[in-house]
């Protein structure tokens, strides 16, 4: 009986180790993606950042999203594509889609491509994943103009934010 109970507690005790472990590991793997990714800059456009129930934060929009000018192969509301990203000076602009992503080391220097959705076809429009909210420190206030996004993007398309810098310096400072 007494050895039932210790095998239970060492079992829940294993449990709850691995759930941490992998909590530490996915963490891990997101920051080391941010810190070792690819930068780019993205030019963004001022959205209302207050929400009292979600804390501060600015929400943010692209220029990027809105790729009407690129010719699309016959994707669909939701489509998983990836948007080829050509460096222009101090913002990256996209030059076109793909349903594949190009391998890393195939990719040329001031290219990279980004993982976007479809959101509509006609005019097309995108929608980039963990790029729409930046959390800020409480009290920070809306940004004074909209901030340029450095973003770090991963072997795999997945573009994370790093900073905000508005005027060369980073905002919230």
């Amino acid at each position: 009986m007494i050895w039932i109970n210790q095998h239970r507690r060492l079992l829940l005790f294993s449990a709850i180790v691995t759930v941490q472990v992998l909590l530490l590991v996915a963490i891990v793997a997101r920051e080391e993606q941010r810190l070792t990714g690819l930068e780019i800059v993205l030019e963004s456009r001022p959205v209302d950042p207050r929400d009292p129930l979600r804390g501060d934060f600015v929400i943010l929009s692209y220029k990027a999203e809105d790729l009407s000018s690129i010719p699309i192969l016959n994707h669909k509301v939701g489509d998983r594509i990836y948007v080829e990203f050509v460096d222009h000076g101090r913002f990256w602009e996209p030059v076109s889609v793909s349903s594949d992503l190009l391998h890393r080391i195939d990719w040329s220097e001031g290219q990279a491509f980004v993982l976007a959705y479809v959101q509509s076809v006609s005019p097309l429009r995108v929608s980039y994943p963990d790029l729409g909210t930046y959390f800020i420190p409480l009290g920070t206030g809306e940004p004074p103009k909209p901030p340029d996004v450095f973003v770090s993007i991963s072997d795999d398309g997945v573009a994370r934010i790093k900073r905000l810098e508005i005027d060369g310096l980073k905002w919230p400072d």
